[in-house]
């Protein structure tokens, strides 16, 4: 291979992570709570080549993914009437438990499950401030200020947390994130709680947005491909014409 089929092999291969990430955005468009991702490029230029191919491939700068950031920015609060749905128009976190420990959400889509425990709809059990909230029987509503209301009487206390931003958190799976290694929220005091109650927080991805930039990517996916096939076609002409006796 040539250097300018390692460039273009990996705007390639940048240009598909990107759309790999488009079309993931776009699939959770109407999940609750969700939060769009975005894969980070670099341009590196200290590239070493494969095992067996010469050391004029050094020279050529590769674009590599560094990262992948997620988009926290609050999604559009959506009226639903359901008691035990509830949204946070602020930067807060929901915390649940799951058997590999805390995780936290946005998705305020609560039930109770046959035992009177306030779940998530994947079935991980809402904090309180005491942990698990087991509720008694009775009408059930949830306060703007994180209180939960058995028949008008409260019963328990939603536990949100706070992050720093942007929120050292990864994807879990089920509108769930976790804490990166060495990184702890902090509990939000009581008189600082402030929810939408009978609401829930659409996901932030633009599906009109991610549309677009669907057809664009694969617009860039398609150049780089195409780019690829004619350096081959040159190569082969090199390789069959340099030389050649008449």
């Amino acid at each position: 291979m040539t250097v300018g089929d390692y460039i273009a092999a990996s705007g390639g291969m940048a240009a598909l992570a990107r759309l790999e990430a488009v079309a993931h955005n776009l699939a959770n468009a109407n999940t609750a709570g969700y939060k769009a991702e975005r894969p980070v490029f670099r341009l590196r230029q200290d590239v070493q080549p494969p095992p067996g191919e010469p050391l004029r491939m050094t020279a050529g700068a590769q674009v590599v993914q560094a990262d992948t950031v997620f988009d926290f920015s609050t999604g559009p609060i959506q009226a639903t009437g359901n008691p035990l749905d509830v949204a946070i128009p602020g930067r807060e976190f929901f915390a649940v438990r799951t058997d590999a420990g805390e995780r936290y959400t946005r998705q305020g889509i609560f039930r109770l499950d046959p035992e009177g425990y306030l779940v998530t709809a994947s079935g991980a059990r809402v904090q309180g401030a005491n942990g698990d909230l087991r509720l008694p029987p009775g009408g059930v509503e949830i306060a703007e200020n994180g209180a939960i209301l058995v028949d008008g009487i409260e019963a328990g206390r939603l536990k949100l947390v706070r992050f720093p931003d942007p929120p050292p958190l990864v994807p879990q799976g089920d509108a769930l994130f976790a804490p990166k290694p060495g990184t702890a929220g902090t509990p939000v005091p009581e008189d600082q709680v402030h929810l939408d109650p009978k609401a829930i927080e659409g996901s932030n991805v633009s599906a009109v947005g991610s549309l677009i930039e669907l057809v664009d990517v694969s617009r860039s996916f398609e150049s780089y491909m195409r780019a690829l096939k004619q350096m081959d076609q040159v190569a082969g002409h090199a390789i069959d014409d340099v030389g050649k006796v008449e």
